[in-house]
């Protein structure tokens, strides 16, 4: 299951870090976001998946990377995925109202839907043209477009821009795809930092998975130790996992932060054989399942490329790392 992703890239909104090339918008800042996020979040439990843990020591680790949705945040659908066809005409029309933007007709939350789904392929099969194997199409562009079309049909009223899109897609997010941080992640990654290891992250996001991160752990990415150089985000990307070009793209990244440390010194960290574990495996990296969480633990058997694939740890809770990653 590849769940609700829907809201990438928002040129005209501050993002902290290295996470946009967008400039800071007058009418929504970065703090109204991070408050948005906090006002319709609720926890989250994890669901026992009855996993037992497969731990051992870990030497010369020099940087941990980690994915996001269903590893180091919960995630109520598991996981996030731009091109899943979840489908809820009441939640897109709650967006909607939340977004300040006026609902005429109730029609726009199927139709919108309608539209989201057009939209969305066309910009994947324009990607897919261009090489791209899994494209991560920038729903600031879709959502617009889908705002658009509605207003050209009436359903909706207001002004349409690139502001109401990029808090259409916060609105439709949080409802779609709650998160809620794991236990224990952000003492682990504010171990780690202390300890002066390197932390990034590698994860299928939107402009807003920053910001969400920031907002429900109450820290700053800089504060929970994570790298800017070493934040490597699908929405900038315009790919995703599971491609290894993806995957590739970062060991560049890690190359240029510092071109003394190689993939085997890289601990990866996520939830899902294929697309977490099976790429960084294959480029060199170190890796870790995090089996913490039913609704995102994905062991893909089914897939030739996971059937024999054994990480090098098994990780039920976020403390396991700190009891298997060796730090001189």
């Amino acid at each position: 299951m590849e769940p609700a992703n829907f809201a990438l890239s928002l040129s005209g909104f501050f993002i902290p870090g290295n996470c946009t090339k967008g400039k800071s918008h007058p009418s929504m800042a970065i703090s109204d976001l991070h408050e948005r996020f906090k006002h319709v979040s609720k926890p989250l439990k994890p669901i026992d998946t009855n996993t037992t843990p497969r731990l051992s020591r870990l030497v010369n680790i020099r940087v941990i990377a980690y994915d996001f949705y269903g590893t180091l945040f919960l995630s109520g659908v598991g996981d996030i995925g731009v091109d899943d066809g979840n489908y809820d005409s009441d939640a897109l029309l709650k967006a909607l109202e939340s977004a300040e933007i006026p609902v005429i007709h109730d029609d726009a939350g199927n139709k919108g839907f309608e539209f989201y789904n057009e939209v969305v392929d066309k910009m994947i099969n324009t990607l897919k043209s261009e090489g791209i194997q899994y494209p991560e199409p920038d729903i600031r562009e879709v959502w617009l477009q889908v705002l658009q079309r509605l207003k050209e049909q009436s359903l909706i009223g207001g002004s349409i821009s690139e502001e109401s899109a990029g808090r259409m897609s916060v609105e439709f997010e949080a409802r779609m795809n709650p998160v809620w941080p794991v236990p224990d992640a952000v003492q682990t990654l504010i171990h780690f930092k202390e300890r002066g290891l390197a932390q990034g992250i590698i994860s299928n996001s939107q402009f807003y998975t920053p910001i969400v991160l920031e907002a429900l752990s109450g820290h700053t990415l800089e504060e929970l130790g994570l790298k800017d150089e070493l934040l490597h985000w699908s929405f900038e990307e315009k790919m995703k996992k599971p491609g290894l070009t993806f995957y590739e793209n970062f060991i560049k990244k890690l190359n240029s932060f510092d071109p003394a440390i190689s993939p085997s010194e890289v601990l990866y960290v996520g939830n899902d054989m294929l697309k977490d574990i099976y790429p960084a495996r294959e480029l060199g990296m170190k890796t870790a399942l995090f089996a913490g969480d039913q609704r995102s633990l994905k062991w893909r058997k089914e897939d030739e490329r996971c059937k024999t694939l054994q990480p090098d740890l098994i990780i039920t809770k976020f403390v396991h790392l700190v009891e298997c990653v060796d730090i001189h």
